[in-house]
């Protein structure tokens, strides 16, 4: 089956994605409720999956979500790396809305640790929510991708670091390139199914996660220099950070939801199996 088949490039892009159902786990945070905006207002239906302890800020965003012109949100609390609790988020969308179309995979954590301080449970542990929960969420999507024969978009998150490497975050630099190899592989294996994987290589963005990691990055950095002004530290990291990027800029939640979007559409149709930077450059 061609995937350029039935594009339609005079499609209004503000309502792309009227019919469509938008799985997004993660979705209680800054990527995934940034995508998800961006996919109501161009009229996605919307299943949110994250934690049970992110039930207030997905009710909460589900109300956001229905003005902004989604003409259906639902959630479902779940762990990604609890197969039963996969199973049970993909099946709520197949019972509430009939099935999914796209499926973003946003759910990740970032502990900050250099490789001779990460122990083995912090290890075990990056990779089971971002590697595993990647996997499973993949694989039970695409199981109902296929079983309905309409084909699907499969967006995984990856990072500029599962692209360059970065030691400060060991666990989640490994954890990240083998999100990009499992698209990779996935986008080979899916195709004949008309379902493509494409991944997001975000380098740092504005936001919850990136304040976290700059903070416990400046801990670290201010316990091996002993300047016990974490201000200043942290001030140092932004900057060596951003000396990092030709656009010399961070990079907005928008950056990525736009970009996610497009490899949603039919405007991209011809293309899977890729890791596209969204880094101002910096792998470049």
């Amino acid at each position: 089956m061609s995937l350029g088949k039935d594009v339609n490039f005079e499609e209004p892009l503000q309502r792309r994605f009227k019919g469509k159902t938008v799985l997004i786990t993660g979705a209680a945070g800054g990527v995934g409720s940034e995508t998800a905006r961006a996919f109501s207002k161009e009229g996605a239906r919307l299943v949110l999956c994250d934690l049970p302890s992110t039930e207030p800020k997905l009710k909460q965003l589900v109300t956001v979500l229905l003005s902004l012109g989604s003409p259906t949100v639902i959630y479902v609390c779940g762990d990604v790396t609890s197969v039963e609790d996969v199973k049970k988020s993909v099946q709520h969308g197949v019972d509430k809305l009939g099935g999914i179309d796209i499926l973003l995979n946003s759910a990740g954590i970032a502990p900050v640790a250099p490789l001779q301080l990460t122990d083995e449970a912090m290890f075990k542990t990056v990779q089971d929510v971002n590697v595993y929960g990647t996997f499973l969420m993949m694989k039970y999507t695409s199981n109902q991708m296929i079983k309905s024969e309409k084909g699907g978009v499969i967006i995984n998150m990856s990072s500029f670091l599962g692209m360059k490497g970065g030691d400060p975050l060991f666990a989640y630099t490994a954890s990240k390139f083998a999100v990009s190899g499992m698209t990779r592989a996935a986008a080979k294996s899916l195709a004949k199914h008309n379902i493509r994987v494409c991944a997001i290589a975000p380098h740092m963005l504005e936001g919850d996660l990136a304040d976290k990691v700059n903070d416990d990055l400046a801990e670290l950095m201010s316990l091996g220099s002993g300047n016990q002004n974490k201000e200043e530290v942290k001030a140092a990291v932004l900057a060596g950070g951003l000396q990092e990027v030709p656009l010399g800029h961070f990079g907005q939640m928008r950056d990525v939801a736009g970009v996610v979007l497009f490899l949603c559409s039919k405007e991209s149709s011809y293309i899977t199996g890729v890791v596209l930077p969204v880094d101002g450059g910096a792998t470049a």
